[in-house]
């Protein structure tokens, strides 16, 4: 069975491999089996998109096979075992080891989970490896070693954002053994965690859960708490989301993915008003293949019925993307136009209204569209692909707000950052979505140029992307005045 998918990437035989029954030592054969699926999955980058497609689901579904196969309740399981266990079979490498009489080679790991191999001579670390080393055998085998816990930080980090998405839970001893692992570590110690009503970060000395701030509350945990973690939508529900962000500028920590400042996506009125149906990028010219790119890195697939699906197997869900195109031609008369966002039940294909669909798939489904609509947008505008665009719509912004002497506006990177008297927001100058702190995503339709007063921009060609930023932008900076009561009710929240 090796033999044939090694040598003619056989993907039936890798499913029945991974469910063969396990040999005398258990152990060692369950290992075999995990890496050569993972290196099957690694392989398959060298062939095209399609094959690639086809031989990632051929081996996610070989690993599920063999976590059952081994008696894990889920592939997540059977993964985090592996990896623990890949390490404590590598602890010997991590020792200085004498090459010669003056020059010694380790692995080492560093603070951020980054694998780095350092030679020492004669008490000085050097740059490189020495050319006569260059062919040694306990060389090579340090430089396979650290290629495998590079892979092994990539995985891991994929992994993790998986199930913050899928919420994946976890017992107080599984993330315990994580933070014991160097290369994991790094990854863990900076996410915040949820059990029940508690939130905060994992602390390994107590098994607790520690809130933000200097001085913060341990909540204790028991072995039968199950902890997830944090999506966006706990934190805003649990009040403290401003507090974590905060929090984590204190302490100049990245995370491994977005996930404090990740954006949030809630259904608004309309949407609920509409029942089964989401019409909030509705309008929105897109260039196919780049938004096809975009989406199957994402869990997103194309079909000829369907157009785009996203499949969530944890809700039994499927989010429809419909829109004017043909996503297998160049399009190049017209540039499709996205129409509607569905959710149909999985088994049944029966729609399902938005307001039973769980808020952390709608976010994720909402945040990807949003991507695709900054970044494969086309028209006269493209409101993120183009740098020149943004930096054109700085510089208006920043005139704008010197001439109308408002100074509650800072101008950070790509957003404009308005200090409200009803909260922070943030107003991305290349799609023009608007978000406020701790609490998501602000929906603010915009209005059609026929029906507003003009605004004053340096050109004539009039960009009303600009036009609707600048306005949202002034809008917020005054947000006292507002009288719209659909945009009062999101901003009182």
């Amino acid at each position: 069975m090796r033999d044939s998918v090694s040598d003619k990437r056989n993907k039936d035989h890798l499913l029945t491999y991974s469910l063969i029954p396990f040999a005398a030592n258990r152990e060692q054969d369950l290992r075999e089996r995990y890496d050569f699926i993972q290196k099957f999955l690694l392989q398959s980058k060298q062939f095209g998109a399609q094959r690639r497609a086809s031989e990632g689901v051929a081996s996610q579904i070989a690993l599920g096979n063999l976590a059952r196969n081994a008696g894990y309740a889920d592939v997540t399981r059977l993964m985090w075992d592996m990896e623990a266990r890949k390490l404590d079979e590598m602890k010997s490498f991590f020792e200085p080891h004498a090459l010669d009489a003056d020059t010694t080679a380790q692995l080492v790991i560093d603070e951020e989970g980054q694998p780095e191999m350092v030679i020492v001579s004669k008490g000085k670390t050097l740059k490189s490896v020495p050319a006569r080393f260059k062919k040694d055998g306990y060389i090579a085998e340090l430089k396979e070693l650290k290629s495998d816990l590079v892979d092994q930080y990539r995985r891991a980090r994929q992994e993790l954002e998986r199930s913050m998405i899928a919420g994946t839970s976890f017992t107080r001893e599984e993330i315990t053994s994580l933070m014991q692992n160097p290369v994991i570590h790094p990854l863990v110690r900076t996410l915040i965690f949820q059990s029940g009503d508690k939130t905060g970060r994992f602390d390994v000395s107590s098994n607790g859960l520690v809130a933000p701030g200097p001085e913060g509350t341990n909540h204790a945990l028991s072995e039968q708490d199950q902890l997830l973690i944090a999506h966006p939508l706990h934190l805003y529900q649990s009040g403290s989301w401003s507090e974590f962000q905060r929090d984590l500028f204190t302490r100049q920590e990245r995370q491994p993915f977005k996930q404090v400042f990740r954006e949030l996506y809630l259904p608004n009125e309309d949407e609920l008003a509409n029942g089964t149906v989401s019409r909030r990028y509705a309008g929105y010219q897109i260039q196919p293949k780049k938004a096809v790119a975009l989406l199957k890195g994402r869990q997103w697939t194309v079909s000829y019925e369907e157009g785009l699906q996203k499949v969530s197997y944890e809700h039994n869900l499927i989010a429809n993307l419909y829109a004017m195109a043909d996503w297998f031609s160049p399009a190049d008369t017209e540039a499709p136009t996205l129409e509607t966002v569905q959710f149909y039940d999985r088994k049944s294909y029966k729609p399902v209204a938005l307001q039973d669909v769980p808020l952390t798939f709608f976010s994720e489904v909402m945040r990807d569209i949003d991507l695709v609509v900054s970044v494969a947008h086309v028209g006269g505008v493209d409101p993120e692909a183009s740098l020149t665009t943004i930096e054109m719509r700085h510089v208006i912004v920043n005139e704008s707000l010197r001439l109308l002497k408002i100074d509650n506006v800072r101008l950070d990177g790509n957003y404009a950052r308005i200090d409200g008297e009803l909260g922070e927001y943030a107003v991305h100058l290349g799609s023009g979505n608007v978000f406020k702190q701790a609490t998501g995503a602000l929906h603010i339709v915009p209005v059609h140029s026929q029906h507003r007063g003009r605004i004053f921009l340096p050109f004539l060609d009039e960009d009303p992307r600009t036009a609707e930023i600048l306005s949202k932008v002034m809008l917020l900076a005054e947000d006292k005045k507002i009288k719209d009561p659909q945009i009062l009710a999101q901003l009182q929240n």
